[in-house]
Order: C-alpha cells, then structure tokens, then sequence
C-alpha cells in the first residue's frame, strides 16, 4: 500500500486528491515540503541508486519525481529557485562525505592494530623447523635432570646446549617473522569511498563497486556546485549590503532635510518654535538660573556696599585720629602732672574697655579699634616727651 502511494505521489505529485482551484498552485507543487529538493536540481545522496541503503545511510524519504522537476524548469523563477535549491543540496552532499571520512578514519585505525597483521602465518618448513629445535632442547634437559650427581659436568654442559639452542630457535623466528610480513600485501583504504582492499587485485575490484561510483559521482557534484553557492551567497550579500547602505542614506537625507528645511527663510520662527518645543525640564532650568543670576547680582552688591562702608570708616578714623593729634599739640605745656595722670588713667581705663568690645567685634570694627589704640598710644608718647621738658 505504501509503495503504490509513494508510486503514486512520484508520478501525479503531493495533493493529487485535491481539487485545484488555481492554476498556479497546480504548477507549483515541486514547492511542497514533501519533494526532495536535491533530486530536482539533479541528484538526491541518500537516493536507492547512490547511497540509500548502504552502510549505515539510510533512503530518502521525500518524493523523487520526474515530472516535478519538469514543473521547476518550466517555472518562471527558475534559476533563482535552482540556486537556493542548490544550497540545500550542497548540504547534504557534504553531510555524506563527512560521514565517509569518519569510515576512513576508522578503517585506518583498524589496520593499525591488527593482529593478524603483527603475526601472519609461517610457511610449514619453518614450522617444522621450529617444532624440531624445541624438541631437541627439551629432549636434552631430560637428559640432563636423569644423570646421577657424580656427573655434573656433563649435566651443565648438556643444559647450555638445550638453552643455546632455544636461543637459536627465538633468533630464527623473529627473522621468519618478518620475512613474512615483508612478503605480506599491505591492506590500504580508498580515500574516496572508505573501502578497504589489499593488493592490485583488491583494488582493481573495489574500483567496480556501486559505493565507489556513488562517492565519486558525489564529491564530483560538490566541486561542481560549491563554488556556484558561494558566487551567488557573496552576490546576495553585496545586494543586502548596498540595499542597507540605500536605506540609510534616505533616512540620513529626510533627517537633514527635516532639520534644515526653511533655514534661511524664517530662521526666527524656528527659534520660536525651539523654544516653545524645549520640555518643561529644561523651561525649568532657564527660569531657576535667571533666579540664580538675580540672587548672585544682588549679593554682589551687598559685598560692595560693606567693603565701601569699611573704607569710610578707616578714612573717618584716621581723620579723628589727626584732629585729636593736633589738640594735643597745641595744648600748653604749662599743664599740671596731676591733671595729666588723672586724664592718662582716664584714657587708659577707656582704652581697655574699648579693646575689650573691639575682641567681640566684626573683622572691620577691630581693624577701627586698632587705627584708635595706635593713636592713643601715640599721643602718650608725646604727652610724656612734653612733660620731661
């Protein structure tokens, strides 16, 4: 049943119960999942003719049909179709020469480690040689072991020949031994289906076999098509990349032409349109650092003000200090000591506690006090100069 329905799908195609509505569909059938696409473009790997069935490959399961392929070379895409089927088979393809150069590999390593190839089989007179040394030496140790003690000498002498001559023999075999194996037909492995076979002859009729022709008609495929695939795989992608490289620069070209357009014309109106599209945020920042350039302003004059009110402070000082200087000049020297004591401590006792508030005091009220304590000292000096005179 299920070979008269692979029959059957191989002659009329997939969905030949169903009713086609349109032509188109009818033609394109070969597009179904269930058509082999390997075989449509020519060759299917795991096909019963190549490898379906042999070794561990197993047969395809997919339609190989004729007149599917007749549809894909009468379809109007048929070249693009063809390339990408082309691929998909390539895959394959390499997939089963893969699996065979694993097979060579393993048949390689076989050969290595065979017994049968470190010990072949000697020739019967070489064996017959053998089984009469050892024969020979076991003879005489029995010999030697039936003697009686007084005859030791010719006791040893009787067991050296028997192990002199098991030396011997040990020497022939290992010559034989690889005279055999000289002799022997190296077993070699096709390096292009995995077959082993030993000599000329073996190789001569493995040459004949479906598997080899298989294999080569494979890997001739793949040199056929791999550099097909990889053609048209660079073109595609060029293709991708200039379509890429196109779209960009339309997008790059409406971004300029947005952000540029009308510069010249109303180059106010878009600063308008600027400011009122700025977000709230930076709205926000604007209003708070006018705010903070007010409040700057303004601490900057009240700096001012105070350094200016210092300097009319350190000028009226000064001022105070020279009147007074001249009061003293021009009192008469004629005064009394008591009343000049009387008016010193006066000062002094005022000049301690004008220094004490002066220490409680602001930078500029100090600075005043000293400008004051300097003049008075001054003055006593002079007071006491006028009163040694």
């Amino acid at each position: 049943m299920n070979k008269a329905r692979a029959m059957l799908d191989a002659l009329m195609g997939p969905g030949r119960d169903v009713l086609d509505k349109d032509k188109n569909a009818a033609n394109e059938k070969f597009k179904d999942k269930s058509v082999c696409k390997g075989y449509l473009i020519g060759m299917c790997p795991l096909d019963p003719s190549l490898l379906g069935g042999k070794r561990s490959y197993p047969m395809c399961e997919k339609i190989h049909s004729e007149p599917m392929r007749d549809q894909l070379q009468k379809h109007k895409d048929c070249e693009s179709l063809t390339r990408e089927y082309e691929r998909l088979s390539l895959q394959d393809l390499e997939l089963a020469v893969r699996e065979c150069e694993g097979h060579i590999a393993e048949e390689k390593s076989r050969i290595r480690t065979d017994i049968r190839r470190k010990k072949p089989p000697l020739p019967l007179a070489v064996n017959d040689r053998l089984s009469k040394m050892k024969r020979e030496s076991s003879q005489m140790i029995q010999k030697a072991e039936e003697m009686d003690d007084d005859q030791i000498r010719e006791k040893e002498a009787l067991v050296t020949k028997a192990n002199e001559l098991l030396k011997e023999r040990e020497e022939y075999l290992e010559a034989e031994m690889k005279k055999a194996i000289e002799a022997l037909d190296p077993e070699e492995v096709c390096e292009i289906c995995g077959t082993a076979y030993v000599g000329k002859d073996g190789d001569a009729a493995h040459l004949k076999f479906r598997i080899h022709d298989a294999f080569k008609t494979i890997r001739d495929r793949i040199a056929e098509v791999k550099p097909r695939v990889e053609a048209w795989e660079k073109k595609r992608q060029e293709e991708r990349d200039a379509e890429l490289k196109k779209k960009r620069k339309e997008e790059w070209d409406k971004a300029q032409e947005k952000e540029g357009g009308g510069k010249g014309e109303k180059p106010e109106a878009d600063e308008k349109d600027r400011k009122e599209s700025r977000p709230r945020s930076e709205q926000k920042e604007g209003s708070r650092g006018k705010s903070r350039g007010k409040s700057k302003g303004k601490s900057r004059d009240r700096s001012r003000g105070k350094s200016r009110g210092k300097s009319r402070d350190k000028s009226r000082g000064k001022s105070r200090g020279k009147s007074r200087r001249a009061d003293d000049g021009s009192r008469e020297p004629s005064k009394s000591r008591a009343k000049s004591s009387a008016k010193d401590k006066s000062r002094s006792r005022s000049g301690k506690r004008r220094r004490g508030s002066d220490r409680d005091r602001s930078r500029s009220g100090g600075r005043r006090g000293r400008d004051r304590d300097r003049d008075r000292k001054d003055s006593r000096s002079r007071s006491k100069k006028r009163r040694r005179r």
